[in-house]
């Protein structure tokens, strides 16, 4: 594909994207302009590939967030007023992508563990958010460092379906992503493995730093979000080399 073209494509489809999420209720009139900007940011350093991967994310948290969303609203469970996310959410989900990106941009090391990396942390996003969205409805819910029942919703609160849920849509995320990344159908399962271990990792430790750190207030939502992406790409990095 021609550059130019190819930048125009960047500019344009993200914007599409970003209005689109924004007319649907995804998100606040600032994080969809968080989103554009990190999705610019991500595409001028890399290629369209690497945005469409990064808008897998509000897809999968527009489909996980509108399931069964009254009940969530009527329980006060809902991500924002109306499940929509603001820009610090963006920010948390998209700043270790956005620095992923500029990394494989400008440092001469355009490897494919980097794009590794960089679909690990998306991974942990899309884990993390399907794990809350859906395991408000588990009949069981522990919190994650005691192992106590306790009522959904709480942060650190875990349960074997939202585990279950997030670990097929993480599946379902890193197979895809990969595809379009490397553009290639012939899919190497163990790279996919890698970015769900990641993935699954950053969740399990996003429900830990919101037992210990997030529910004393030592840390906020957001912070945790970022941490717990970047962990992923850490995870994501170090196994790719292993491998």
């Amino acid at each position: 594909m021609d550059r130019i073209v190819e930048i125009a494509i960047v500019i344009v489809l993200p914007l599409l994207l970003a209005l689109f999420a924004y007319r649907k209720n995804l998100m606040t009139p600032w994080a969809t302009v968080t989103a554009y900007i990190i999705a610019e940011i991500i595409g001028l350093c890399t290629n369209i590939w690497w945005v469409i991967a990064f808008f897998m994310f509000p897809i999968v948290a527009f489909i996980a967030t509108k399931w069964r969303l009254k009940e969530k609203m009527e329980l006060g469970l809902q991500e924002g007023k109306k499940g929509e996310r603001s820009a610090l959410n963006l920010l948390g989900v998209g700043v270790i992508p956005a620095v992923i990106a500029m990394v494989y941009a400008f440092s001469g090391t355009q490897h494919d563990a980097l794009a590794i990396a960089f679909l690990s942390a998306l991974a942990v996003s899309t884990s993390d958010t399907v794990a809350s969205e859906t395991g408000i409805w588990a009949k069981k819910t522990y919190m994650i460092t005691t192992l106590k029942p306790i009522e959904p919703g709480p942060n650190g609160g875990v349960s074997l379906y939202g585990f279950g849920t997030s670990f097929l849509c993480t599946v379902l995320f890193a197979t895809v992503a990969y595809t379009l990344i490397f553009r290639s159908f012939d899919l190497s399962i163990l790279y996919a493995l890698v970015i769900v271990a990641a993935g699954m990792v950053g969740n399990i430790m996003d429900s830990i730093f919101g037992a210990i750190l997030e529910n004393p207030g030592y840390i906020g939502k957001y912070t945790n979000n970022c941490s717990t992406s970047l962990i992923g790409a850490i995870v994501g990095f170090l196994l790719f080399w292993l491998l």
